[in-house]
């Protein structure tokens, strides 16, 4: 069982000075990106505002990366979770989501939110980290 995260996304290194002198005033809320055993967890920055769909189902590995599949064969999207998501377990991989619901792979759920058709969903380079993916944006 492999963990390792990173927050944000990866910067020129410009970008990257001007993100170190701001940094002591952006405080908590950032995006972050989680690899659990091969598997690819984009979590997204904290945000005041956000979509209202529902997207109803399975917790599944989308081309490496978590979202939910669909059993009538629809597209399956990767999914930027809502700020405040939370990897618990390893195995099974198993989210805790803002309100406290805990779901691991295989299990039904319904994310709100709504469908991205920007490279960048929730401050993460979704195309960098699951290329070619169809996205859904949780909303907080």
């Amino acid at each position: 069982m492999s963990r390792s995260t990173r927050r944000g996304q990866r910067l020129s290194s410009t970008l990257l000075a001007t993100a170190l002198l701001a940094g002591p005033l952006s405080g908590c809320g950032g995006a972050e990106v989680t690899v659990v055993d091969d598997v690819t967890v984009l979590i997204g920055a904290r945000s005041s505002s956000g979509m209202d769909a529902l997207l109803p189902g399975r917790l599944a590995v989308v081309d490496g990366c978590l979202g939910l599949d669909f059993e009538d064969g629809a597209v399956p999207y990767v999914v930027v979770w809502p700020h405040g998501t939370e990897v618990v377990r390893d195995n099974p991989l198993t989210l805790a989501l803002p309100d406290g619901e805990e779901h691991q792979l295989g299990d039904q759920l319904q994310v709100g939110g709504g469908e991205s058709s920007s490279r960048m969903a929730g401050g993460i380079d979704v195309d960098e980290e699951c290329p070619g993916a169809a996205v859904w944006l949780g909303s907080d």
